[in-house]
């Protein structure tokens, strides 16, 4: 399928969606994300696909966030300011997902676009990486992103980010130290390193068992030490007896690459 603002690529069972507006600084409209929805639903519900990179077209930008323009033109029709609703649908369903998501985030990452790196579970960054915030200086509460920004790196910085807005930026070194990315790579060599990492889960790992893992890790922030622990040895159990699980015990003692299916 034809997509007007993304672009979606499909090597094996990895699926790559590209924001492809450069010229808007791949800022999100509301048709962006229709489009995004309907991508991220196809990958939630297609057993086939086992992984997602999300990316962006350009050098300039990785994401913009909304794309104000739209939304000030609808603020002047109707009175009202609604451009947030456009971000629930899809990212809902992003969070909603178990599998995994690897971005790969090149130039500036602004404001409503920290949605895609907040709910990603692997985040590199391109040398040219820049991340900031503009919510306050339009007028808006940056609270969504911003939360899951502050389950990856520290309380304080995410703070003064939103407070301070665009006079505070965070580039990749920065982002690395303080544990927003996992590694930051040459800006030729991005998308090189995501399908990599991509590959990686994908060739040589159990998809239930990276899903597992990823929900008893969520899991157990969401529910804190005391009920979270508890939480993780309960979804252990939840594939012990699959096909991929004894793969995995056979193929170690045959000495050989296992061969998951997913069931």
């Amino acid at each position: 399928m034809t997509y007007k603002d993304i672009t979606v690529e499909k090597r094996g069972r990895i699926t790559c969606m590209t924001l492809n507006r450069p010229e808007r600084m791949n800022s999100i409209s509301v048709d962006t994300g229709n489009e995004m929805l309907k991508v991220l639903t196809e990958y939630r519900d297609d057993p086939e696909q086992w992984v997602m990179i999300i990316a962006a077209a350009g050098e300039k930008a990785f994401c913009s966030g909304m794309y104000v323009t739209e939304a000030a033109k609808k603020t002047a029709e109707t009175g009202e300011t609604g451009g947030y609703t456009i971000f629930k649908p899809w990212t809902d369903m992003m969070q909603s997902i178990q599998k995994p998501f690897i971005c790969a985030v090149n130039g500036y990452c602004i404001g409503g676009g920290w949605h895609l790196v907040a709910d990603s579970d692997i985040v590199i960054a391109a040398e040219n990486a820049l991340f900031f915030d503009t919510h306050v200086n339009i007028g808006l509460i940056n609270g969504v992103e911003s939360a899951g920004f502050a389950y990856k790196m520290p309380l304080g910085i995410v703070m003064r980010m939103c407070l301070e807005g665009k006079h505070f930026k965070v580039n990749a070194q920065q982002a690395y130290q303080w544990g927003l990315v996992s590694e930051v790579v040459p800006n030729d060599q991005l998308m090189n390193k995501a399908w990599e990492i991509a590959t990686h889960i994908a060739d040589d790992a159990a998809p239930l068992a990276v899903r597992g893992s990823k929900k008893a890790i969520l899991g157990a922030i969401d529910r804190g030490p005391t009920e979270g622990i508890p939480f993780t040895w309960e979804v252990l159990t939840e594939i012990q007896n699959t096909a991929d699980t004894k793969e995995g015990f056979l193929s170690f003692v045959e000495k050989r690459k296992p061969k998951f299916i997913g069931r």
